[in-house]
C-alpha cells in the first residue's frame, strides 16, 4: 500500500507552476519572432479571429445600444429645444409685425383726422386718445386723455376721420367725458345735405342708431340722404357729416314720420378723437346764421323774403 503511494507521488511530480509559466512565456515569444519573419501563422491567426469575432460583436453590443439610445435622446431634446427657439422667434415676429400693422392703421387714421381738420382751418387742434368706453343704452360716454390744462372746455365738439362724434360733458385737469351723438340727452341741429331740410338729431341709445325729430311726410327726405351739421346751435361746426338716412316710416296717426339714421363714425371702434376750437371768424359766422334763421322765420310768416336776402352774408 505504502509502494503504490510512493510510487504515484513520484511520477506525479512535474515542472512547477514558475517553470510552466516560463516555458509559456519562451513559447509565445518564438512563435512571435517566427511569425513576425516568416509569417507561418498568418492564417491560424485569421481562423481565430472569425472564429471570436461574434464574441467581440455580443461583448461590445451593449455600449453600442447605449451609444445608439443615448445620441437618439440627445439629438431629439435637441431638435425639441430648436424647434421651441422657433416657435419662439416666430411668435417674437408676428407680434412684432402686428405691432407695426396696428401703428400703420393708427397713423392712417390720424392722417384722415388731419386731413378733415384742415378743412375747417380752425384755429387750433388736438388729438385724444381714449381712456375708457361706456355703451350702456341709457349712458353712452367715452373719457379722453386731454383736460382743461389742455384747454379741453365743456360742450366742445369732438370730431373724427368721417363724421361728429360728440362733444365735452365734463371737462377735469387731466381727462374728460364726453357725450357721444348716441347718448340719449344728445342732441343737435343737422341739416339734410341734399335739401336743406333741417331737423334735430337726437341719440337712441344705440351706437348704430339717430333719430330724426319732427319731420312730416310732406319733408324733402329719402333713405341714403346724407346728414351735415348745420352750424345753427352754436356748437358744431357746420357742413361736417353726421349720419346717413336708413328708414322712413309713417306711423299711423302721427303728423311726424320715423326717420333713422346710422352715424358715419364707428363709435364702438373709434381710439382717437379729434378736439376742435372754433376760431373767431367761425364763432362769428354761427352766430350770423342764427340770427339770420331766426329773421327768415319771422319773414316767411310775413311772406316778406327781400329783408332776409339783402341782410344775408357770406362766410369769409
Amino acid at each position: 500500500m505504502y509502494g503504490e503511494f510512493a510510487i504515484k507521488t513520484l511520477f506525479g511530480l512535474g515542472p512547477s507552476t514558475s517553470t510552466r509559466l516560463l516555458l509559456l512565456i519562451l513559447a509565445s515569444v518564438a512563435m512571435m519572432t517566427v511569425d513576425h519573419h516568416f509569417h507561418h501563422l498568418s492564417k491560424v491567426r485569421q481562423t481565430i479571429s472569425v472564429a471570436m469575432y461574434p464574441i467581440e460583436y455580443l461583448a461590445g453590443l451593449p455600449a453600442k445600444v447605449y451609444n445608439w439610445g443615448s445620441e437618439s435622446l440627445s439629438g431629439r431634446n435637441k431638435l425639441l429645444r430648436n424647434n421651441a427657439e422657433l416657435r419662439a422667434d416666430q411668435i417674437r415676429l408676428e407680434l412684432r409685425l402686428q405691432k407695426l400693422t396696428t401703428l400703420e392703421q393708427e397713423n392712417t387714421r390720424l392722417r384722415e383726422m388731419l386731413s378733415s381738420a384742415k378743412y375747417f382751418k380752425e384755429e387750433r387742434i388736438l388729438i385724444g386718445e381714449l381712456l375708457s368706453v361706456d355703451l350702456d343704452p341709457y349712458q353712452q360716454r367715452i373719457v379722453v386723455n386731454k383736460g382743461t390744462r389742455d384747454g379741453v372746455y365743456e360742450g366742445q365738439p369732438l370730431l373724427g376721420a368721417r363724421g361728429i362724434i360728440g362733444q365735452i360733458d365734463k371737462a377735469g385737469p387731466f381727462n374728460s367725458v364726453a357725450l357721444l351723438v348716441s347718448d340719449p340727452n344728445h342732441a343737435l341741429l343737422g341739416v339734410i345735405a341734399r335739401s336743406g331740410q333741417r331737423s334735430l338729431v337726437v341719440g337712441t341709445g344705440n351706437i348704430q342708431q339717430l333719430e330724426l325729430l319732427h319731420l312730416t311726410s310732406t319733408a324733402d327726405i329719402q333713405i341714403g340722404d346724407l346728414v351735415i351739421t348745420s352750424g345753427l346751435d352754436d356748437r358744431y361746426p357746420s357742413d361736417y357729416p353726421v349720419a346717413e338716412i336708413t328708414s322712413i316710416k309713417q306711423v299711423s296717426g302721427d303728423p311726424f314720420v320715423k326717420i333713422e339714421a346710422k352715424p358715419l363714425v364707428e363709435l364702438n371702434s373709434i381710439r382717437e378723437v379729434l378736439l376742435i376750437w372754433p376760431s373767431a371768424a367761425d364763432a362769428d359766422y354761427s352766430a350770423q346764421n342764427i340770427q339770420e334763421n331766426k329773421l327768415e322765420n319771422t319773414l316767411e310768416n310775413s311772406g316778406d323774403k327781400n329783408v332776409v336776402i339783402q341782410n344775408s352774408g357770406t362766410r369769409n
